[in-house]
């Protein structure tokens, strides 16, 4: 990927470089765009502006509690209903294990309905995952384009957010028309549905360079997209909201992903 083909912003975007994965007998290419986020930081991520926060603390806390009960690999963090701090979640323990500064962690954003995890860091993905999921189902050789938070062994695929199809600008969730140019919102799933195989087959390959895997993966209740993803997981990670989680929905959840190993539950107090 050129520099011309990235879609940076919010901080600074350097020049492409490649990895290559290996698995089996095959070789995939990664290409990578570092980039850099720069202040004012979204508040949701303490390691940027706060790392000695109490918040902060609390999620290497979570990190080292997965890593002295068998030090799950893939972990996919979800939560019960929407708007329940999942991505916060993921996002922060990707941060942990990457602050230990000896592993690759790579963060990627399955929840393609409301895409937030480029918002979060200061970027527009240059190719969204969606998108790249789609295209390596037709050509699985074809480069994964990931980007790396400089300064950490953080990489993310984050999905497409929902944008106006006129002007690009990004759109909240329930936007009917466009603040930007007025263009009325065209409903849309977005550019592709999780596949359980394609999913798994992709995240076979990164488990062979990246030492962990952080999936933020869509709520669990009133959808099957978590059960066509969760066996990919070495252990599931719920978040819960104070004032949001009603305990019999967290329940109904855990159920529903059963028999995934729950490793934690994780409340998002803010």
């Amino acid at each position: 990927m050129s520099q011309g083909d990235e879609k940076m912003s919010g901080g600074h975007a350097a020049s492409s470089e490649a990895l290559v994965l290996r698995s089996g007998g095959d070789q995939a290419a990664i290409s990578f765009v570092r980039f850099e986020p720069r202040a004012p930081y979204d508040q949701r991520l303490p390691f940027l502006q706060e790392r000695g926060s109490e918040t902060a603390a609390a999620f290497r806390i979570l990190r080292q509690r997965l890593i002295d009960r068998g030090n799950p690999r893939t972990i996919l963090c979800t939560s019960a209903g929407r708007q329940e701090g999942k991505t916060t979640l993921a996002a922060n323990l990707a941060m942990a294990y990457a602050e230990l500064s000896k592993h690759r962690v790579l963060l990627i954003e399955a929840s393609f309905r409301v895409a937030a995890l480029g918002e979060m860091f200061g970027f527009l993905p240059p190719k969204g995952f969606a998108s790249q999921l789609d295209a390596h189902r037709a050509r699985p050789q074809d480069p994964w384009v990931v980007v790396q938070i400089a300064g950490a062994p953080l990489f993310i695929l984050a999905a497409e957010p929902r944008a106006c199809g006129s002007c690009s600008r990004v759109l909240a969730e329930n936007a009917r028309f466009c603040p930007m140019c007025g263009t009325a919102v065209v409903l849309s799933e977005g550019p592709t549905k999780l596949d359980g195989v394609s999913f798994a087959a992709m995240i076979e390959t990164f488990r062979q360079s990246f030492d962990y895997v952080i999936i933020d993966a869509p709520p669990v209740l009133g959808s099957g997209d978590v059960n066509l993803i969760q066996d990919v997981a070495d252990a599931v990670v719920f978040s819960t909201r104070k004032g949001k989680t009603e305990a019999r929905d967290l329940r109904r959840a855990i159920e529903q992903v059963a028999p995934a190993p729950v490793a934690a539950v994780a409340l998002i107090d803010d």
